[in-house]
């Protein structure tokens, strides 16, 4: 399983790459003195022409199971695709091609939603079918009323 280094918040977030820590400085600006930004409020222009390629959307969706989520990538940059070896836009995570990948995603997901605070992992992982993964993704929440997490807007770079 990937290794929980840091998360994006209070103290820690100064040890996140510089693009994700953009990102996470753009979310925080966006939110203002909310719990979380809305989608409308995300303007990819705003964004960048350097970090859009790194940046994905991920649908919060009612699940199929009492009181879990399933989760839909909505929209993904190049890098995004690239470091995945795939396209992900509109896949759910248990479609990402390495099923140790997938799982991490997911539950990466579930943490941020279950727990309303942004999330920044750092995975290191060899996986069973001998692929290499190292990256640092970061999710942050976003909510269309306020409360209810809808959205996820996320950041990845290999690393």
């Amino acid at each position: 399983m990937p290794e929980t280094c840091r998360r994006c918040d209070g103290a820690a977030r100064e040890r996140c790459t510089r693009g994700l820590l953009r990102l996470h400085d753009y979310w925080t600006a966006k939110r203002g003195n909310r719990a979380f930004p809305s989608r409308a409020d995300i303007d990819p222009l705003e964004l960048g022409s350097r970090l859009l390629p790194h940046v994905f959307l991920i649908d919060v969706l009612p699940g199929r199971q009492s009181g879990l989520q399933d989760f839909r990538f909505r929209l993904t940059g190049t890098r995004v695709d690239e470091i995945h070896g795939q396209s992900l836009t509109g896949k759910m995570p248990h479609d990402i091609r390495t099923p140790e990948i997938a799982q991490a995603a997911e539950n990466q997901c579930r943490r941020v939603v279950q727990r309303r605070l942004p999330s920044c992992e750092h995975v290191a992982l060899l996986a069973q079918d001998h692929s290499f993964w190292h990256f640092e993704r970061l999710m942050l929440p976003l909510s269309d009323d306020g409360e209810t997490i809808s959205m996820l807007l996320c950041g990845i770079y290999a690393t």
